[in-house]
């Protein structure tokens, strides 16, 4: 029976156990989207904490996007270095580290060489095929910087969670028209990605399972477009959701919320699933992984709150999350805990 601690392979990249760092808006970057040393700080206790993959936050891969005061950037060759840092960081703890590749929206190079936001049904094929090529650019970088592998950032109503989303496309060319349509650009950019880099590069991809809206993306859509996805030979799978992060979770109560999404996706596509969505015991994630068949689960808030969570399990201290998902951390500098916090200053 799979545990939450077995060592696993993602393409060519060795885990340590079946838990990843799910990506999460820190705001803490430098000037132009630099990485500091708080960043890899950050990186480094999460990797010492025994988290087998981590997921960066928010990383702008795309040079037109818009200002996003605090996330990190990945648009040039200047940023290949501050990048290194962190991949150095958390290998020399013994983690494996991905980047989250992302666009806050569908920006394209204007007129003047600078940055012009189109709404998704504006956007002509040349601004498609710009977009693609950014992706693949970003995964080339992102391989010489050290990571082990590339996450595509397509859900929580950003740049392509829009593109595959009805209630933001509605082209009748072949990039919409239908689920089919409107995903033909995550297998674009998967593509894309995958000529250029080595095939140890790992590729996964974070996309709603639903838009939980009037008139958005549907839990069919989703499987529609994961199938076309595993097909591809995308590597790994994260099913995420609109409304995340929510409140009242705790160990027991309202655990696992885009649960059911993932096991029907999981009994549709070979590829690799990995469930993120309020999760707080050890008991809730065996049974995911041994019993219902998830791959891989993905924590956020509770990361937030204790860094050494997943050492502390692994030692045999097997109490939940001290996550109460109050959510007070994305008011805090740097996304902290505030019981964290309060500790520090008793």
């Amino acid at each position: 029976m799979k545990t939450i601690f077995d060592s696993t392979i993602i393409r060519s990249v060795s885990l340590k156990n079946r838990i990843f760092r799910s990506a999460t808006w820190m705001g803490m970057a430098g000037a132009n989207g630099c990485v500091t040393d708080a960043i890899v700080d950050v990186y480094r206790e999460y990797a010492r904490g025994q988290v087998g993959g981590i997921i960066t936050g928010f990383t702008s891969v795309s040079p037109c996007d818009g200002e996003l005061p605090g996330a990190m950037r990945f648009t040039g060759d200047e940023h290949i270095s501050g990048h290194r840092r962190i991949t150095e960081a958390i290998h020399a703890e013994g983690s494996r580290v991905f980047l989250q590749a992302a666009m806050l929206d569908t920006y394209v190079p204007d007129a003047s060489g600078h940055g012009g936001l189109k709404i998704v049904n504006d956007l002509t094929h040349d601004d498609m095929r710009s977009i693609v090529d950014t992706y693949a650019n970003a995964a080339a970088r992102a391989e010489k910087a050290g990571y082990d592998g590339l996450q595509i950032h397509a859900a929580h109503f950003f740049g392509l969670s829009r593109c595959i989303s009805p209630l933001y496309n509605q082209r009748q060319d072949e990039y919409g028209g239908s689920a089919e349509g409107r995903g033909r650009i995550l297998v674009e950019i998967h593509d894309a990605i995958r000529q250029s880099v080595g095939k140890h590069f790992a590729v996964i991809i974070k996309i709603n399972c639903s838009d939980f809206i009037e008139g958005g993306l549907t839990e069919r859509d989703f499987l529609v477009v994961c199938e076309m996805l595993s097909h591809a030979g995308i590597d790994a799978i994260e099913v995420s959701g609109n409304y995340t992060s929510r409140t009242n979770v705790r160990a027991g109560v309202g655990e696992a919320y885009f649960k059911e999404a993932a096991l029907r996706l999981k009994s549709r596509v070979p590829t690799p699933v990995i469930l993120v969505g309020g999760l707080r015991s050890i008991e809730t994630i065996n049974g995911l992984i041994g019993e219902e068949g998830i791959d891989y689960v993905s924590l956020s808030r509770p990361l937030i709150c204790e860094p050494n969570l997943v050492a502390r399990w692994l030692a045999g201290d097997t109490r939940p999350s001290r996550c109460v998902s109050c959510n007070s951390c994305y008011h805090t500098p740097n996304h902290q805990c505030v019981t964290r916090l309060h500790d520090k200053d008793a």
